[in-house]
């Protein structure tokens, strides 16, 4: 071999050698860049994980509101359902109540050989029907006393000031 193909011969290699050398730079360049965007990427989903525990602790405290929320509104709703039952129970005692008045009122104005009509009877609010024109003195006294009492119970209600009394 001549001495030119020797020297082409290391010049290429030296070439290829240098080739090799470059690309290998450039791999570890690469890898160092991969390095660190990893590291970025790794940085970025830590602080995700801790804004993502934070959401969750939220959801979880929300979550939480919600079924407390839910406890108080059926914890009210038995309550609300037991005092309609309460009311339910008290009007049906105020109703057996007012017809054992009326009974009463009934039995006097038959026992009174004065009375020359039946006795008023009481409507649920309390209001007398009918008149007590015709009783004695006696039995209008009573009723007289029931609308006096009716009345003294109206003028309380009133709020102060009021120009109209019962």
């Amino acid at each position: 071999m001549d001495t030119s193909t020797v020297v082409w011969i290391v010049i290429a290699v030296v070439v290829i050698a240098l080739l090799v050398v470059i690309a290998m730079m450039a791999n570890k360049k690469k890898q160092e860049r991969n390095r660190a965007q990893a590291a970025e990427l790794r940085d970025k989903a830590a602080d995700q994980a801790t804004e993502l525990q934070r959401k969750e602790a939220m959801a979880k405290e929300t979550e939480a509101k919600a079924a407390a929320a839910r406890a108080e509104a059926d914890r009210k709703a038995a309550e609300a359902e037991r005092l309609e039952a309460e009311a339910h129970d008290r009007v049906n005692t105020a109703a057996q109540h007012r017809e054992e008045h009326q009974d009463h009122l009934r039995k006097a104005d038959a026992l009174d050989p004065d009375a020359k009509h039946p006795a008023p009877t009481t409507a649920p609010d309390g209001s007398h029907t009918g008149t007590t024109e015709g009783h004695t003195e006696g039995t209008h006294g009573t009723h007289a006393a029931e609308q006096t009492h009716q009345t003294q119970r109206i003028e309380t209600n009133e709020p102060s000031g009021g120009s109209h009394r019962a």
